[in-house]
């Protein structure tokens, strides 16, 4: 993730028009209606969609594979698009260096490559400038916007129910409520087959909920809402108040101050810009990931006093070449380049070492508790498995006093810190608690579209998409790369499905920042709209063994994937022909990112 404004913004009047928060009379569609011989009757029947739930990158990439492609064009037919949800967060996160360089952020049939243009930060494409392109990609496309929030699928046969655990979210009985107010509403006289579903949506800024009608959708939700696992001895009123309702957007919630100025958050609300972290605060982060490590990018880069630790350790991370930019090069004191945790030495826990003096990296400790303390959060540690100590600067290892349930401090870092209001590793002015993503919780399409069942849709041999049998409601991007039942803690690696084939092919891709990042998304998606059947594939980064093999022989093509996924993928010719150990003239037909669509 890792998870900026401006550049990509509407103009206010622009996205006025574009916003269609309620069905206008002047919207709806006049259908006669009558015997011979009597008056015509005008019955005023609502719009049907084409609907695209998300609004972030794939479903933008969605959208554009779709419009670009003879089989999508034919799929969107002449209907309306409307995407349906929050905006972009990426212009919203901190601005930080994503988790893979430029040359991995372009996207199928983009004319606004975030590859193009953007700077690097900690080796990795400028968050900000990242968020910019897919913004301005998704302004070329037009559509129809509604910020609201999808409360159930309903199908024409059936009236189902809406997820039963909205109510226990805080403020869900309001808007189960709102919800159930509609859904019981009569379905309009459409032709057969003309809407056979419609979507209930919560628009939280006003609670009020409304029905839209669809033909088709596409759910690019992403990977789902961030998991706060309970602390050992149980939630507090800390730990619970981090778990934000799924319909309050950011947008939403950093306008109520209690939302706003909470200590203990998930990760992906401690990164975005509406939670200001000051110099000199004391910031804990209690697992490692993509999102921790983002968090404790925006201590360091506050000058916050951190401590960042995992139940096991954080090495797992720092596979992502990108990543080593958070540790110091023991040769100068400094921040290391990017570069394969082998090839500079970096073997075990104790080779992690942060690159500020204010910060240090731990393992062996879990979350305990988690109270209000006056102006800060009393955070209480217990001892998981193993070596228990955190490591600063100075590359003393302070253990963990299980008797106090906190760090203990090095005489080196007591004095870095003793100039700070809180110094006691015991209260924080932020805790955050970064456990993933919940792949079925409220919110998620397993919640809203429960009663639909799904199967693989298959392309080049693997999974690139779910859908419903009639073909007419998909799951795409990250939404289905984490559906429940198809994650990738599911693979077998021998296996043969269409999903374990999937995150075959994603071991041979170059290293993300996550698991279903925007590499394999951004491919599977086009996949899943047959883009590449009129514009061949010719990214290095992304094709098959087979399709390499097709331009550059099988001998090259397995050299390539043997060093595809360690190295970031290849950025030009000279280092893939270093790769390969070849001057082969075949090399020079592929291509290092997908092209600015003209």
């Amino acid at each position: 993730m890792g998870c900026c404004c401006g550049t990509g913004a509407v103009d206010d009047e622009a996205e006025q028009r574009r916003l269609v928060q309620d069905e206008p009379d002047d919207d709806a569609r006049d259908v006669e209606a009558g015997l011979e011989g009597l008056n015509v009757v005008n019955v005023l029947l609502p719009t049907v969609y084409y609907v695209i739930v998300g609004r972030g990158p794939m479903a933008v990439v969605n959208h554009r594979t779709l419009v670009e492609s003879a089989w999508g064009q034919g799929r969107l037919g002449e209907l309306p698009v409307l995407h349906v949800g929050f905006p972009n967060p990426w212009p919203r996160y901190l601005q930080h260096g994503l988790g893979q360089p430029n040359h991995l952020l372009s996207f199928p049939a983009f004319a606004n490559q975030p590859s193009v243009g953007g700077n690097a930060i900690d080796g990795g494409l400028d968050s900000q400038h990242f968020g910019a392109q897919i913004s301005a990609e998704f302004d070329t496309l037009g559509a129809g916007v509604a910020e609201e929030w999808v409360g159930l699928i309903q199908t024409r046969a059936g009236m189902e129910a809406i997820d039963a655990r909205i109510a226990a979210e805080e403020g869900g009985g309001a808007v189960r409520d709102a919800i159930n107010l509609r859904i019981q509403d009569p379905w309009p006289a459409f032709a057969d087959g003309e809407a056979p579903y419609r979507l209930c949506l919560y628009n939280p800024a006003n609670g009020t909920a409304r029905l839209v009608y669809a033909a088709k959708i596409d759910i690019c939700t992403g990977p789902g809402r961030p998991l706060v696992m309970p602390p050992r001895d149980g939630d507090s009123a800390e730990t619970t108040g981090a778990r934000t309702p799924p319909w309050l957007s950011p947008e939403v919630w950093s306008l109520v101050e209690r939302w706003r100025n909470r200590r203990t958050l998930n990760g992906v609300d401690a990164i975005r810009d509406e939670v200001v972290w000051n110099v000199g605060q004391r910031v804990c982060v209690t697992a490692g990931g993509g999102v921790g490590l983002n968090a404790a990018e925006k201590a360091r880069n506050r000058q916050c006093a951190l401590d960042w630790f995992g139940r096991a350790g954080l090495m797992a991370i720092f596979e992502n070449p990108r990543n080593i930019t958070f540790l110091k090069d023991p040769n100068t004191n400094v921040a290391r380049e990017p570069a394969r945790r082998r090839d500079v030495g970096i073997d075990g826990e104790d080779d992690l070492i942060a690159s500020s003096r204010r910060a240090r990296m731990g393992r062996g400790a879990i979350l305990a508790s988690a109270a209000a303390a006056d102006e800060a959060v009393e955070v209480r540690l217990a001892a998981a498995q193993g070596e228990n100590n955190i490591r600063d600067w100075w590359a003393n290892r302070s253990p963990l006093n299980a008797q106090e349930a906190r760090w203990t401090l090095s005489n080196e870092y007591e004095q870095e810190v003793a100039g700070l209001e809180v110094v006691e590793s015991r209260e924080y002015d932020r805790l955050v608690i970064p456990n993933g993503q919940e792949t079925d919780a409220v919110g998620h399409p397993r919640s809203f579209a429960h009663h639909l069942v799904f199967q693989a849709v298959e392309e080049a041999g693997r999974l690139v998409a779910l859908e419903t049998a009639d073909h007419l409601v998909r799951i795409l991007g990250a939404a289905c790369n984490n559906y429940p039942g198809y994650g990738i803690g599911t693979r077998n690696v021998h296996g043969n499905t269409p999903k374990d084939r999937m995150w075959i092919f994603h071991a041979t891709l170059p290293v993300s920042a996550v698991p279903d990042g925007f590499i394999i998304c951004g491919v599977n998606t086009a996949l899943a709209n047959r883009y590449f059947e009129d514009h061949p594939n010719r990214n290095v980064n992304t094709m098959t063994p087979g399709e390499l093999a097709g331009v550059v022989g099988d001998v090259l093509a397995a050299r390539i994937i043997a060093e595809r996924n360690t190295r970031n993928g290849y950025s030009n010719l000279q280092q893939l022909r270093d790769a390969c150990n070849s001057q082969d003239a075949r090399l020079a037909q592929l291509e290092f990112a997908y092209p600015v669509a003209g």
